[in-house]
């Protein structure tokens, strides 16, 4: 008789496990609109025209400047998003201690 460790369909689902089938969904819906995703990102990125009816059924025209974000989106898909650069410093803007151990085997064996 086996005793200890786990066993087999015991305890709560990972979460990647319980939440496959969605994202998989998801995913799928993504892919079967991307085409059309994808020209909307253009659209945003380049500034569309927009024309809109007002309350008295007269039409407005009026040019919706270019989303930067859009485009620096669609520039990080085909360059990659560049390397962001993050400073670290210690108490009150200070240098960093740090300690460095070399071990050469068992501390614990005697010469």
């Amino acid at each position: 008789m086996a005793s200890g460790g786990k066993r087999p369909g015991a305890g709560r689902p990972a979460k990647k496990d319980k939440h496959a089938r969605p994202i998989a969904k998801a995913e799928k819906r993504i892919a079967d609109r991307l085409p059309e995703l994808i020209d909307r990102m253009f659209e945003l990125a380049s500034g569309v025209m927009v024309e809109e009816m007002d309350a008295e059924g007269g039409v407005n025209v009026y040019s919706k400047v270019p989303d930067r974000q859009a485009a620096e989106y669609l520039i990080n898909r085909i360059m990659g998003k560049p390397t962001e650069r993050k400073e670290l410093s210690g108490e009150d803007g200070g240098k960093i201690l740090t300690e460095l151990v070399i071990s050469f085997g068992d501390d614990d064996a005697e010469a």
